[in-house]
């Protein structure tokens, strides 16, 4: 009895080693973003392509996660919302060069929720710091003929904000943030938009990159190179951006 006693115990063992294997092998992945794909990098993890990595999510300003990086902060991945901090990052040897990506390009729309709001404030993020601002300035110059008052944001989410409050009757914001806002509330005020053409404003591209100094090359290969499959692009166009080489609704 005592024999098989011990026998069972062994493989009691045994398997409880096998199983703390699989759970140390299933590697953590740092991801540092954008605010504003923030949302939408947390729907796109959850696809079983990914079931075998963890995430771990630092959501700021382009520009503070830049910074951070450069002095040293533990990413594996940097998804920024534009294209020239990322290939500052492999100028300087934080990032890897093969590994720049674009993995989104955002998408502008018009937004009015109410036409009860009757001020003639232009919400914008501010072209200074931000590419969806610089973007926006350009279409609003070309092709808002009303007279409105331009209210600076600090980001294209403190756009939406603006309007959102009322601050400002109407708003240049980022499609993707609209349709965050509808799919958790079904408010269709967050369908009183227009989409912009993107032929009428510069392109918001963003890209990433993987950190050089990044200990889990493997698994942020395989996740870089799931934002480039074809099955992704379809899911960045319903929740409003546009991928690489795909072509968004008008």
């Amino acid at each position: 009895m005592l024999k098989l006693y011990n026998t069972w115990c062994g493989y009691l063992l045994l398997l409880l080693v096998l199983f703390s294997n699989c759970v140390s092998a299933k590697e953590t992945l740092h991801i540092a973003v954008a605010s504003n794909f923030k949302p939408v990098l947390q729907k796109l993890i959850t696809d079983p392509a990914l079931k075998n990595i963890n995430f771990k999510i630092s959501a700021a300003s382009s520009g503070v996660l830049h910074s951070q990086i450069m002095h040293g902060a533990p990413y594996d991945v940097f998804l920024s919302a534009d294209a020239s901090r990322p290939q500052a990052l492999i100028e300087d040897g934080f990032a890897i060069k093969d590994s720049l990506t674009t993995y989104a390009i955002g998408l502008l729309a018009l937004w009015q929720p109410s036409s009860s709001v009757m001020n003639n404030k232009l919400a914008i993020a501010n072209p200074r710091f931000s590419p969806y601002g610089q973007s926006s300035m350009h279409y609003a110059k070309a092709f808002i003929k009303t007279p409105y008052e331009f209210v600076y944001a600090n980001n294209i989410t403190h756009a939406f904000q603006f309007v959102e409050t009322g601050n400002a009757a109407k708003g240049l914001v980022a499609l993707s943030t609209l349709k965050s806002a509808y799919g958790k509330t079904k408010n269709k005020k967050y369908l009183n938009y227009t989409l912009i053409d993107t032929k009428n404003y510069p392109e918001i591209t963003q890209q990433g990159v993987i950190i050089s100094a990044s200990k889990h090359l493997t698994v942020a290969k395989k996740f870089m190179a799931f934002l480039n499959d074809p099955a992704t692009a379809k899911t960045l166009l319903a929740l409003g951006y546009k991928a690489k080489d795909s072509d968004a609704s008008k």
